[in-house]
């Protein structure tokens, strides 16, 4: 099954909703293909961020249209169309900020998905949180964690945003990881999914070993890859 259709079966079975995609190791990328997933579907869906994100000069989200301003409130969305926003960053032009809370709150009621970036990791594949993360929505209804698995075995100072300790990204770090209340899985809605992206260059060793790991109860977890929409395992 590919990823984008089991997520969207899970996470949006009514077809409405809001998605917070938290994590590192491939954010940007789900959110695109998420929604594509959904407007094949007929939805609208909106893309947008309530921390910060790739500029759409510099990254093709596959939109239809694209906003940079509360304008946004004023256009009525077509059935399957994919429209970004979010608002340019005054001291890095790469990057977009998140529009005010009570906007996208108003938008949720205008389209049928909006799917929002919610987090950081300045490209780094895994992401400790602190007390300003991930910025949840007050109106989600799923979320989703991603972690980049090419940072499996590398070490922890080179390969996790936060993380400062110079020890191994092995089972017993991912098992702590899963369960800290300021790791992968803070800011959890009763609807979420684990994604372990790049699952296509992961040895048969780390399958087994993530298969092995302790995850939390009602969490759905896949070893995908997002560049080839595909689950290679679904580990619960």
């Amino acid at each position: 099954m590919r990823l984008s259709e089991a997520l969207a079966d899970l996470l949006l079975p009514e077809g409405k909703g809001l998605v917070s995609i938290t994590g590192g190791g491939g954010k940007t990328t789900l959110l695109s293909l998420l929604g594509k997933e959904l407007s094949a579907r007929g939805l609208s869906v909106l893309l947008t961020t309530t921390t910060k994100v790739m500029s759409p000069h510099l990254h093709d989200y596959g939109v239809d249209r694209i906003f940079e301003d509360e304008s946004v409130l004023s256009y009525i969305p077509h059935n399957g169309e994919r429209v970004f926003y979010a608002e340019h960053h005054t001291l890095d032009m790469k990057k977009w900020i998140s529009p005010r809370e009570e906007v996208i709150s108003a938008l949720c009621r205008i389209y049928d998905v909006v799917i929002a970036e919610a987090d950081g990791s300045k490209g780094l594949p895994l992401k400790m949180h602190t007390e300003r993360d991930p910025v949840i929505n007050p109106n989600t209804t799923a979320t989703i964690a991603v972690m980049g698995g090419w940072g499996i075995g590398d070490m922890a100072c080179f390969s996790v945003f936060g993380e400062e300790r110079d020890i191994p990204v092995d089972r017993d770090y991912l098992q702590w990881y899963l369960m800290a209340p300021e790791g992968l899985c803070k800011g959890r809605t009763d609807r979420f999914a684990i994604i372990i992206n790049g699952a296509e260059k992961l040895s048969d060793d780390t399958m087994r070993m993530l298969d092995c790991l302790e995850y939390p109860e009602g969490a759905a977890v896949f070893a995908a890859s997002e560049k080839e929409d595909r689950i290679h395992g679904t580990i619960r």
